[in-house]
């Protein structure tokens, strides 16, 4: 039997379940398969260090292309000193919108075949959130919708995973000023439901009482605590629900928190129906339960204060004047938490009964 022969031959035992030896040349040719992801441990997200990454692409021909069925265009991604072939398309509601944004978010799609080795090895595409502007002011912007997501990360592994990027992006024809800002990638929703060992549920009109109440709850206080209204579980409006087994209810799990008063973008405006003139005006936009079972959610709070203190302050590239004034919107937030009659005043009097 010749060496291919039997490298055929192992190949086949492999796929079949049969137990092989490993040998170099065999696991090199499954690595490199186009669906080496099922053989490879993602971990894009588990790690907290800063990724350094170069872009190169017409960057001018994606910012036009901004339609609801925008295209994915060629792109070269410099990392760790090599070179990866990528495409990029752009993405989202109101920040894909010229009118509102120059840099609207994008999806970043990767040949899989070429990212082994890599920290994206097993991916197929990832969200990629950008500035609104490359003004320094909307990269803080960035940094502390980063924030919030690293938050709810502390309060519950039912969230949304976020890695942080400092990323160049280069225009080919130099039409365009080059980018140097923050950026930061989301979990992609079927890598989160694998986590957690759920389903993406795609339904509306389900009534929070027919969700997990302690994670709505849980989800609901963060909303409050971040000052973000913008959010609905009935109409999935920046919400995803995770259905688990039969005995276990769905759950709500929150994103996209640029209206959110602790990010405090300049084009982020309340609902009129709200009667808040600011989003940092918080209102609590969650459900009626009552003081004994709220305490519970809100000494999760109590217990985790510290570490979301510190979390403020280890957020690379935040600015010392919005570590200082997020600081001190937490404070507000506590100082609720320290007065049963505002508890009940802001969070069970003013609740949803509907």
């Amino acid at each position: 039997m010749n060496h291919l022969s039997i490298i055929s031959y192992l190949i086949i035992l492999f796929f079949s379940g049969v137990e092989t030896k490993k040998i170099s040349g065999v696991q090199k040719i499954i690595d490199i398969n186009e669906n080496h992801e099922k053989f490879i441990s993602k971990n894009l997200f588990s790690e907290e260090s800063v990724l350094n990454i170069s872009i190169k692409c017409d960057f001018k021909e994606i910012l036009n292309d901004r339609s609801e069925k925008s295209n994915y265009h060629d792109a070269l991604m410099e990392f760790e000193n090599e070179f990866y072939s990528i495409k990029l398309k752009t993405r989202g509601i109101f920040r894909r919108k010229k009118d509102n944004c120059a840099i609207p978010p994008l999806w970043v799609k990767f040949k899989t075949n070429e990212m082994v080795g890599s920290v994206f090895s097993g991916y197929k595409k990832i969200k990629l959130v950008t500035p609104c502007h490359n003004i320094g002011a909307y990269e803080q912007n960035i940094l502390k919708e980063y924030l919030t997501y690293k938050i709810y990360n502390l309060l519950t592994d039912y969230s949304f995973r976020v890695r942080l990027v400092k990323m160049s992006i280069i225009d080919l024809d130099n039409d365009q000023k080059p980018i140097n800002r923050y950026v930061f990638f989301i979990e992609p929703v079927d890598d989160l439901c694998n986590r957690v060992n759920g389903n993406n549920l795609e339904v509306k009109n389900i009534h929070p009482n027919f969700i997990d109440k302690k994670l709505v709850a849980l989800m609901s206080v963060f909303q409050y605590l971040v000052g973000n209204t913008d959010w609905s579980i009935k109409a999935l409006h920046n919400i995803k629900l995770i259905s688990r087994d039969s005995l276990q209810k769905p759950v709500a799990i929150p994103y996209d928190f640029d209206y959110a008063g602790l990010v405090n973008a300049p084009y982020a405006v309340p609902a009129s129906h709200l009667g808040i003139q600011s989003v940092r005006q918080r209102i609590y936009n969650g459900y009626y339960k009552p003081m004994d079972e709220l305490q519970k959610t809100l000494d999760l709070f109590r217990s985790k204060k510290i570490e979301i203190y510190k979390l403020v302050y280890s957020i690379k590239g935040m600015q010392k004047k919005y570590i200082d004034e997020t600081i001190k919107y937490f404070d507000q937030f506590y100082k609720t938490l320290d007065h049963p009659k505002r508890i009940q005043h802001e969070l069970i009097d003013k609740s949803r009964k509907d």
